[in-house]
Order: C-alpha cells, then sequence, then structure tokens
C-alpha cells in the first residue's frame, strides 16, 4: 500500500488541461494536398471551395480603390510643432524664390515722363451691351417693329416654308398677265360665332343615331353568362337589331375617285369603257391587288417554264382551238402549278385580261397580261421566217398591196395579226395593248407648272440649275438578272450628302453607276470639255494608260479621275481634278 501511494500523482491545473485539450499535431497537410481535399472532404463549418479557385483571393478581405493618405489635423494646424533650424532655413529659401518671382518688372522707365503711371489706364474701353428691359420691350414704335419682322423674312420663308394665309410662293418670273396675288375658287367659310362647336355638342337625330340601351340589361346579361358569344346574342336579342349589325356611323363614299377627278373621265352607272380601250371601275381594291399578284406570279412561272410565250400559249390551250377559256386557265394553273385559287379570282383576272370582251383569251392578251412582253422570248421568229410573205409584209410595212394580213401558227390556226406584230433588233414581239389611266387621255393632263409655262411673254432661263440626284435614269444599262423579280429600281442609289452638296457632275444628271460604267476615251474627253476642267493631253494619256492597266482594260470615269488625281499628288498638287 505504501508502494502504490507513493507511485501515485497528483495533478495539477496545468497538466488537467493539457489532458483535456487536443495539442496540434507536429504533421501538416502539403498545400497541393490540402487544396483538394478542402473540396472533397472540407472541415467542419467550411466552406467547400473549387481547387481551381483555391488560390484566388477572398473578395471579403478585398478593398478597392485608393487608400486616401490622412490630412493633417486641425490641432496641428491651429498650433504648430516648432521648426528646427534646418527646417526653417529650408522654409527661408522656399519663400525667397516665391518673393523673387514675385518682384514686378522694372518698365516703369520706359514710359515718356508725361505718362502718369499711377493715373493713367490702358487697354480698350469694354463697351456695355444693351439692356435686357430694352430687349424684351424695345423703345421703337410698332410700324418700325414690322418692317425689321418682314426684313429676314425671305430665308424664312425658303427654310421653314412659313407663309402667312393665302400667300404663294415668289417664284421670280415674268408673269406678264397672271397676277401672282390673283386666287382661284371660293374662299374656304371661317366662322366666329360658335357654330361648329354648337353641332358638335348637339345630339344627332334619333332616327340616325344607333340606339342606347340601358345599362341594367348589359349587367343582367354579364352576370348570366361568361361567353362573349352569348353575351352578344341576348344583346341582339334585346335591342331588336339584325345579327349582321355594325356599330357606329356609316361614312358616306365620294361620287368620284381621285383618278376620276385628275382625269376627268365621264361617269356611267354600271362601269366607263373608252372607245378601243379596256379602262373600266368594275374591281375594286382588294380585288385588283389579287389580280395583280396572281398576274405577276404566272408571269414569273410562265418565264421559267417555257422558252418561250407561243409555247406557253399553246400549254395553256388544252383543246387547240387557239384561245385560252376560263376552265381552260383554272385547269392548267391548278394541276401543273398547284395554285388552289377560288374561282371567283380567276374569273377577275380573265375579265381583267380579256381585253376585246369575247370571254377569251387570245395570244395578244396572253402575251401582254400573262407573260413578261419583251423580256420573255415571244417565239415568232421562226414562224416569221417559214413565211416568206408575211417576212416581206413585215419588213416592207409601206406596200400598197396587202399580200398576208394574218400570222398562222404551225397548226394552220390564226394567232396575231400583222398589225400586232413589233420588231426590235432583230426579234419580234407583239404590240402593248394600252390599260394605264394617264395614257388613256387624249390630249394628255397637265401639271400646275405647265400651266404657268402657258403664260404669254413667258421667259425660260436658258440654264436651269438642278439639284440633287435624279431619282430615275434612263441612260443606265440593263442590268445582268436572273430572275425578273429582282431587278431592282434605278436611280435608287441617292444618298443624303450628294443632295445637301451636290457635285458638278450631279447638276448635269450624272449618277454613281454613270462614272462607273465604262466609257471610251472620245467620250472622257467630251465629258471634261463640257464641265470646262483644262486637262493637257500628256496627262490625259498617263491617266487613260494607267486606269487601263489596272482595270484590264475598262476605263471609267471614276477610274480615270483617281488615276488622274495619283499623278497629280506625285508632282506636288494636291488639287483633286472635282469635289
Amino acid at each position: 500500500m505504501a508502494n502504490a501511494q507513493e507511485t501515485k500523482k497528483i495533478l495539477t491545473h496545468d497538466q488537467l488541461w493539457d489532458v483535456l485539450v487536443d495539442l496540434p499535431s507536429e504533421f501538416s497537410t502539403p498545400s497541393n494536398v490540402q487544396r483538394f481535399r478542402n473540396y472533397t472532404s472540407p472541415d467542419v463549418s467550411n466552406q467547400r471551395t473549387h481547387p481551381g479557385r483555391a488560390n484566388d483571393p477572398n473578395r471579403r478581405e478585398m478593398t478597392h480603390g485608393v487608400k486616401l493618405i490622412e490630412s493633417e489635423h486641425s490641432g496641428t494646424l491651429i498650433n504648430p510643432k516648432k521648426k528646427t533650424n534646418y527646417e526653417q532655413r529650408q522654409f527661408n529659401a522656399n519663400e525667397l524664390v516665391y518673393e523673387r518671382n514675385r518682384t514686378k518688372l522694372k518698365q516703369d522707365q520706359a514710359l515718356p515722363k508725361t505718362i502718369d503711371k499711377y493715373e493713367t489706364t490702358f487697354g480698350i474701353k469694354t463697351i456695355s451691351g444693351e439692356r435686357v428691359g430694352d430687349i424684351v420691350n424695345p423703345k421703337i414704335s410698332q410700324p418700325l417693329i414690322e418692317y425689321d419682322y418682314e426684313q429676314p423674312r425671305g430665308m424664312y420663308l425658303l427654310s421653314h416654308k412659313s407663309f402667312e394665309p393665302g400667300e404663294q410662293l415668289n417664284r421670280n418670273y415674268i408673269s406678264g398677265d397672271v397676277i401672282r396675288q390673283q386666287t382661284f375658287g371660293l374662299p374656304t367659310p371661317v366662322y366666329k360665332d360658335g357654330r361648329f362647336a354648337r353641332a358638335s355638342l348637339n345630339w344627332i337625330d334619333k332616327s340616325k343615331s344607333v340606339p342606347i340601351i340601358s345599362q341594367t340589361v348589359h349587367e343582367y346579361d354579364e352576370s348570366r353568362s361568361d361567353d362573349s358569344n352569348i353575351r352578344m346574342k341576348r344583346f341582339l336579342e334585346q335591342t331588336h337589331l339584325d345579327p349582321n349589325h355594325r356599330f357606329g356611323l356609316m361614312t358616306s363614299t365620294d361620287r368620284l375617285s381621285a383618278g376620276e377627278v385628275i382625269h376627268q373621265r365621264p361617269q356611267l352607272q354600271e362601269q366607263i369603257v373608252y372607245p378601243n380601250h379596256n379602262i373600266s371601275t368594275m374591281f375594286d381594291d382588294k380585288e385588283l391587288t389579287a389580280i395583280a399578284k396572281v398576274r405577276a406570279h404566272l408571269c414569273s412561272l410562265n418565264m421559267h417554264t417555257f422558252k418561250t410565250q407561243l409555247q406557253a400559249f399553246q400549254f395553256y390551250d388544252e383543246n387547240q382551238d387557239g384561245y385560252i377559256s376560263q376552265r381552260e386557265l383554272s385547269s392548267t394553273i391548278e394541276k401543273n402549278f398547284n395554285l388552289n385559287l377560288n374561282e371567283s379570282v380567276i374569273s377577275a383576272v380573265m375579265r381583267y385580261c380579256d381585253f376585246d370582251h369575247d370571254g377569251q383569251l387570245n395570244f395578244l392578251e396572253f402575251s401582254n397580261f400573262l407573260c413578261y412582253r419583251v423580256a420573255h422570248a415571244s417565239g415568232l421568229e421562226k414562224l416569221i421566217e417559214n413565211n416568206l410573205d408575211v417576212k416581206k409584209q413585215i419588213n416592207n410595212a409601206s406596200l400598197h398591196e396587202k399580200l398576208v394580213t394574218v400570222l398562222k401558227d404551225s397548226y394552220g390556226r390564226n394567232l396575231l395579226f400583222l398589225t400586232d406584230i413589233e420588231e426590235k433588233t432583230g426579234k419580234y414581239y407583239v404590240r402593248k395593248l394600252v390599260t394605264q389611266m394617264d395614257e388613256m387621255v387624249p390630249d394628255g393632263w397637265k401639271t400646275s407648272y405647265d400651266k404657268i409655262n402657258e403664260a404669254p411673254f413667258r421667259s425660260e432661263p436658258q440654264v436651269k440649275r438642278v439639284y440633287g440626284l435624279p431619282s430615275i435614269d434612263n441612260n443606265q444599262h440593263d442590268y445582268s438578272i436572273s430572275k425578273n423579280r429582282n431587278k431592282h429600281q434605278l436611280g435608287a442609289n441617292t444618298i443624303v450628302g450628294s443632295l445637301l452638296s451636290p457635285s458638278i457632275w450631279s447638276e448635269r444628271g450624272l449618277t454613281e453607276n454613270d462614272l462607273l460604267k465604262p466609257k471610251t476615251m472620245e467620250e472622257i474627253r467630251d465629258i471634261f470639255a463640257a464641265a470646262q476642267i483644262p486637262v493637257s493631253s500628256d496627262d490625259f494619256v498617263y491617266a487613260w494608260t494607267k486606269a487601263s492597266e489596272e482595270n484590264s482594260g475598262h476605263v471609267s470615269f471614276a477610274t480615270f479621275k483617281d488615276a488622274l488625281d495619283l499623278k497629280n499628288r506625285k508632282l506636288g498638287n494636291y488639287q483633286l481634278v472635282y469635289t
């Protein structure tokens, strides 16, 4: 027992704490291994971190911006610390430099003795502007104010088009008997007694207005059913209205349309038919839109399916009688072109294309309305070459003896009258059937500008200023297109810069395509001569040779101008040919 008591030890407080608390192990996990273990087996209350961003800085510990340097405290400024002798000498040296720079230049000795340098003021006296009160309420009379208002008004009319009531644009031409202030027609009635306001505030007549239904009936219908159709049906039953009733006021249409007013066409009850022309008003806008869409689609199909118009006409003519009926047109469109058109649309197309109103389409009508008359080959050349009499009659239209008057097809059927055939560049086409309103007016219709030009003693200027680029240019060459529908409108390349600052070429009606089109040497020389731009013969030959080498022999005006400008730059002349 004694030995046991001797071997027993009593643990102190520090030793007991060492037993209860785990001591840190001397073994430490490498950083690369710990990075992956923090992702696969993170410790308790630690965030799982992907090893790819384990070494990224913690955003909670990052501080953005520039660290500010604390300024001096207010106590230091009020009671500054005492300076040492070295700091005081350094401060005095800095102040001495500042005082030396502040000293004035000794220039007063150069002034004359007659000038008092203390009382004399140099410089120009500033003139004070107008006061605000004088600008708001000027001290001038009312007639003078109106005179000042009218002085710059000419430019304001040009820029803002601010005309007074009844004022006309001054075109600066010799009027003669036409008086500029003369007006035509009846003046617009203007009443200031409030009659129009009274008419708008008064209710219209009960016979012309829509019956007003009490609100209780409407609320009863809404409470009984949630279906809008049922509510509308009950509403119509309560009001004794027709099921097809349209609410609102019907607008009355004009007796004359815009085309009838412009072209002054005569009025008939059913339709208008000019003598020898196919002009009618039996179609509304919706029908004309459908007809135009069907015609454009059939023209494109015929052009890409058949080589000639004659081949397409014989394909439509199923019974080979020389005419296309409405049944044949509908059958061909449905079976061969897979177009399921309504019978009313096909009937409208037939009535529109039937020029002679016989209920059938001949080759002349088929070529004009269902084919591209000029773009698509007609196929008449072979028939005319095989018939010598027809060829002789067409080439010699002045012959008094008419050998043949009708062209027949290969089956011996009458196809066209010789008067319906036109010859252009060795190819034969059918004549154009005139259906445009503008071409139907026998004497043509005139604009207001034409009527002004008809004034007596009118002096027309010899040279007219042309602003901007022309919208349509007839001198452009045809485009090489694969489909007729891909042809874009000519003259559609106008830009704002050309309109605001027109060049000397646009004043003469030239466009960008004209400048890029290949031209001969004589044409380019004539262009420079007409524009009054002197170019020596040596420079002309050099620019032509240079442009021809760079563009494979195709010299346009733009390439010629670039070559000429390049030579001028090499010689030190940086002035361009034109701007």
